[in-house]
């Protein structure tokens, strides 16, 4: 009996000082977590002397003690990876560390190793920038290649890093991106830096995922490459959108026709492409007609003195005669007012015809005939109010049922 008393006072006894060890514990963790905490070398460091075995105190003390103490900094990082040597973040601290101090070999060995513990796109790319500020072109692409594996949201920091190696526009292939989102960034990240030359390429892969989220921006690169009189590109752009019908609007042919788009306003003008231009202008406003369908051009009276009303780019043959032909009704806006259509060469060659001011109370079909200019590729057709001398600013409408153009037999 007595024999079991003075047991379980052992025990009792024993439990009491494990109680006291883990609450003395706690409390040291504690406290080196709230030092630790400040982000401080000091406050770090004293959060080591309560917890030494703690990695990521080490790894904290490696990166603030990184620029005033370099070989503080190595040695914090040094133990942190021998306490943890899973901790990629470590070793590629300490890998940085080693490179800065001129110790390329042992920073190799370093974020070699993160690359083998972390299968993420962290290491990877850190391995990428790491060759290419050793200009070691062969370990960059294979670096860069995995890192685009793992890339999923922002990838823009790899194409740029890409780019400064190679920018021919031929990323897509030689990265092996697959992701579609990731072939859609680097065709935005293309258009943001300006590099239509290269573009189609990846205007290709993007097409070829037929994914209507991307039709914004296959819509922005053929803008794009018209503004820039880039014309086959924008044309194929243009025409593989329409036959998958993911624009409402057909195809454009310089051969056969048709050349224009959206000639009977069945669609309000979008703006975009090879559709109609709307230019907001102050005291002109637009509004559909539907029966039969139409554009209605209202002017207020306030609109300024020289104004475009509505464009568009027409591809076309060079050296060859056309006829554009267009049925409209006014209303209030009086002979010789100013309102006329112009043709213009659109890689800035000038004017290549300019049509009588309208003016008609009854529907009526009109023609106006121009010739493209050697080289001339793209033609654009406006319809324009210049303010005739002597006459007051138009207050009326134009009604447009038809426009077309085709070239001459």
């Amino acid at each position: 009996m007595m024999g079991a008393r003075v047991a379980g006072v052992i025990a009792a006894a024993a439990a009491l000082v494990a109680l006291a060890v883990a609450a003395e514990w706690s409390l040291r963790v504690g406290w080196a977590d709230y030092l630790a905490q400040r982000e401080t070398q000091e406050a770090t460091e004293k959060a080591l002397r309560w917890t030494p075995s703690q990695a990521l105190y080490y790894y904290r003390l490696g990166v603030l003690a990184a620029e005033k103490d370099p070989a503080k900094s190595i040695a914090a990082l040094e133990r942190a990876v021998a306490l943890d040597p899973s901790d990629a973040g470590s070793w590629i601290e300490l890998g940085l560390q080693l490179e800065a101090n001129g110790k390329a070999d042992a920073a190799e060995r370093c974020l070699l190793r993160a690359a083998e513990v972390d299968r993420q796109y962290l290491p990877r790319w850190t391995l990428a920038n790491f060759y290419f500020r050793r200009q070691d072109t062969e370990k960059f692409w294979t670096w860069a290649r995995s890192s685009a594996e793992m890339v999923y949201r922002d990838a823009t920091p790899l194409f740029r890093l890409c780019g400064y190696v190679t920018e021919d526009g031929q990323l897509i292939e030689r990265l092996g991106i697959v992701k579609p989102d990731v072939q859609a960034g680097y065709l935005a990240y293309l258009l943001d830096h300006r590099r239509l030359e290269t573009i189609m390429p990846a205007v290709r892969k993007v097409m070829g995922q037929g994914r209507k989220a991307d039709v914004p921006l296959l819509m922005a690169a053929c803008d794009r490459l018209l503004d820039d009189r880039r014309i086959l590109g924008a044309i194929e752009i243009w025409n593989g959108l329409a036959q998958r019908r993911d624009i409402p609007f057909g195809t454009v042919d310089t051969d056969a026709g048709p050349m224009l788009t959206n000639g009977t306003f069945a669609s309000a003008p979008s703006s975009r492409g090879f559709d109609w231009r709307l230019p907001a202008t102050e005291g002109v406003s637009a509004s559909e007609e539907e029966h039969p369908a139409g554009l209605r051009l209202t002017f207020s009276g306030s609109q300024p003195e020289q104004c475009e009303i509505l464009a568009q780019f027409l591809p076309v043959r060079e050296e060859t005669s056309y006829v554009l032909r267009f049925t409209y009704r006014t209303s209030g806006i009086e002979p010789g007012a100013g309102l006329r259509w112009r043709v213009t060469e659109a890689s800035g060659g000038g004017a290549l015809a300019e049509g009588d001011s309208l003016s008609s109370e009854e529907q009526k079909e009109d023609r106006i005939s121009f010739r493209t200019p050697a080289g001339g590729r793209l033609a654009r057709i406006a319809l324009e109010y210049r303010r005739a001398a002597g006459t007051t600013r138009t207050e009326g409408f134009v009604v447009l049922r038809r426009v077309d153009v085709r070239p001459v037999d």
